[in-house]
């Protein structure tokens, strides 16, 4: 196997060349010719995607790969344009989302007028006294699909999300429905969902899915 540069989730790096994996385990030789051991689960999503292309080929999902755009790029993408910033990470951390006059039911009632979105769905855990607690769920929904890779940038910018650079996306089936999950999400998000609309290929729309109450 060839020698490539692997990056751990903290972002460290290390040279080597992929020996094996056994027991759950990654095995690497460096240029020196020792062998080092490491786990998946240390290993970044591109690091992952390299060593199941090359153990199980037919198995990969499709994939896609996509650096940030830059400022130039950026005025070129309409939907991204007509999208207000937001920081998905303040809601991750709302606790009380029963009343009307909270955060989470302003996003809601505004979200065409002063984000740009067509709608702005949620669905939350409830807490012991049957009330709406923290968020589980978060669907927006834009006012036009949403070519890919201006939706990646969109999810990376208009949500305020840190994600690796390139992002990676994993094309998944999920209920009949056809989605790009998006990988190196940060731990407040369990899982970023790019619905595929059949019609255009674009995104119609962007799921979020949080931790419950008491995880990371």
């Amino acid at each position: 196997m060839p020698t490539r540069t692997w990056t751990s989730v903290n972002g460290n790096t290390v040279e080597g060349s992929f020996e094996k994996e056994e027991n759950g385990k990654v095995y690497l030789k460096r240029p020196d010719g020792s062998v080092i051991a490491t786990t998946r689960a240390k290993l970044s999503p591109n690091d992952l995607l390299w060593i199941d292309a090359r153990l199980n080929p037919e198995k990969v999902a499709k994939t896609e790969s996509f650096g940030k755009a830059t400022q130039l790029e950026t005025t070129k993408m309409e939907g991204y344009k007509k999208i207000r910033r937001l920081i998905l990470h303040t809601y991750a951390r709302l606790t009380n989302n029963d009343r009307d006059d909270k955060m989470l039911a302003f996003l809601q009632r505004d979200a065409l007028s002063m984000y740009g979105w067509q709608f702005v769905g949620a669905d939350c855990y409830l807490t012991k006294s049957g009330k709406k607690g923290m968020i589980k769920e978060m669907q927006f929904l834009p006012q036009e699909p949403i070519p890919l890779r201006e939706a990646v940038q969109m999810t990376r910018d208009k949500f305020t999300l840190p994600l690796p650079d390139p992002v990676i996306v994993k094309e998944i089936t999920q209920d009949g429905e056809t989605y790009w999950e998006v990988q190196g999400v940060p731990p407040y998000v369990s899982r970023a969902l790019l619905l595929v609309d059949p019609e255009t290929q674009n995104i119609k729309r962007f799921d979020f899915t949080f931790p419950p109450p008491g995880k990371p």
